[in-house]
């Protein structure tokens, strides 16, 4: 709970104007400036996130070792914004990783289409009913081509 604050108070300080998917680790950095230069889809993913009220804050992962990344459910409110948590492994080839930060990032996107999607419970609620829909939950959405918002990620000052 404490940490959650903690979060919500770092949050709230943020340039309104920075890409809305962020990091304060370089090699996270790294991870979303190649997905972005070599993955259509990856840009497409922080392109949404961009255009959204989600704002997604991408740190290693130090629990759940059974999972190479994942979203947390818990969604903390302010300014007008939702922010979400992903915890990515670090370990493994660029392409992996990559892949892992991409696969959450869509989760992410998820959520961002479900404006009910604001708390815990509303977010599982989401992800079991996009489960029931087939299977992993995972949606594609065709927009009109548009140059790229995908920026590298700032530091918080």
């Amino acid at each position: 709970m404490v940490a959650m604050m903690v979060f919500s108070a770092v949050l709230t300080a943020q340039e309104p104007n920075t890409s809305h998917v962020r990091t304060t680790e370089p090699l996270v950095r790294s991870l979303i400036e190649q997905g972005c230069a070599r993955s259509e889809t990856f840009r497409r993913l922080v392109d949404t996130l961009n255009q959204s009220d989600v704002v997604v804050y991408i740190d290693p992962k130090i629990t759940r070792d059974t999972l190479g990344a994942y979203l947390s459910h818990s969604v903390v409110l302010a300014g007008g914004r939702r922010y979400l948590h992903i915890a990515g492994e670090l370990r493994g080839g660029d392409i992996r990783l990559v892949s892992l930060l991409a696969h959450e990032l869509q989760h992410a996107v998820e959520v961002s289409q479900d404006p009910d999607a604001r708390d815990s419970e509303a977010v599982a609620r989401l992800f079991a009913r996009l489960a029931s829909k087939g299977g992993a939950g995972f949606r594609t959405v065709r927009r009109p081509k548009r140059r790229s918002t995908c920026k590298p990620p700032s530091m918080p000052s």
